[in-house]
């Protein structure tokens, strides 16, 4: 999956749209949007996900600050990172608005260019860091999957989904359902850090859906074991003694009629490129939800490792 990276560039005089333009002509994914700063412009093209946003200072018509709140205010859940670009000294060190930085000219487009790009997989990167689990999402999940098929170096990838997590949610609610998802990210971590390697990757897909991606074969299955044992041992303490005592909730389904589901556990699905090649990131999604399905459709937790040449 591609991600496109967003940046806005709001110029007057068009010197900085063309510069820029040009500068990510071939950088796949990377998208350059221009506006001037009239408010009828900049109400067309503004969205929820630039990451960047550069203003060039230097014959903006527009007020400055009320420029910059106005896009702030518009963008004010995702606060990308603004910078206005300048020729006039005093202006960088006069003005003071909150969330601006000021870059002078004259501008090196390549050092520029590299710098964006850096930035903003940064971006992406802590954008999709889980709230709860603290863990990166798709963005790096994807990113670090597909640097591993590039490059062909050896991967073992772990899909971990917890069984009748929602029923579980809507008998105790959120508050006790992102404990339970908090709990199983501390496993994941003390797991690969007894068996795994530095370089193992964890990520949270959302939910109770969690990825790991290993750097070796060897250890693979002594991590699932580990992960399974510890959260089969510990998973009770998140029920109440009377739910334990009956080891089931009763929960209202859709048709309003009482559904009974057992305590939690845990599916863990595994795919490697031990004894078969991938080449897209696609490829290895798709034989891990065949491996997924086939975990869900056992009862109670259970390891199930694609080994298939």
């Amino acid at each position: 999956m591609e991600y496109n990276k967003r940046i806005l560039v709001i110029d007057d005089t068009g010197q900085l749209s063309t510069m820029m333009k040009e500068a990510f002509t071939e950088d796949e994914g990377v998208e350059v949007t221009c506006s001037s700063s009239a408010r009828n412009d900049l109400r067309k093209i503004l969205r929820y996900d630039y990451f960047l946003i550069y203003i060039h200072h230097d014959g903006l018509i527009a007020d400055l600050h009320n420029l910059v709140d106005y896009v702030t205010a518009f963008l004010n859940y995702t606060k990308p990172v603004i910078y206005a670009i300048t020729s006039d000294a005093s202006a960088m060190a006069t003005i003071d608005i909150p969330g601006l930085g000021f870059m002078p000219k004259p501008i090196n487009i390549d050092v520029l260019h590299k710098q964006i790009l850096n930035a903003i997989d940064m971006l992406s990167a802590n954008r999709s860091i889980n709230d709860v689990s603290h863990l990166p999402g798709n963005y790096a999940i994807d990113a670090t999957l597909r640097e591993k098929i590039q490059k062909n170096e050896k991967f073992v990838l772990v899909y971990l989904d917890i069984d009748k997590f929602k029923p579980f949610t809507d008998y105790y609610g959120l508050y006790r359902a992102n404990l339970l998802i908090a709990y199983l990210a501390e496993v994941l971590n003390k797991a690969t850090a007894q068996y795994g390697s530095k370089r193992d990757f964890i990520g949270n897909v959302g939910g109770d859906d969690f990825v790991l991606i290993l750097n070796d074969y060897e250890h693979a299955e002594d991590i699932g074991h580990e992960i399974i044992q510890q959260f089969d041992n510990h998973i009770s303490q998140f029920y109440t003694q009377e739910d334990r005592d009956k080891g089931c909730i009763e929960v209202l389904n859709r048709k309003g009629v009482k559904e009974r589901f057992g305590l939690i556990s845990l599916s863990v699905a595994m795919v490697s490129n031990e004894h078969q090649h991938f080449d897209s990131t696609d490829e290895v999604y798709v034989k891990m939800m065949k491996a997924k399905e086939k975990a869900k459709q056992i009862s109670g937790s259970v390891m199930l490792f694609d080994r298939s040449k």
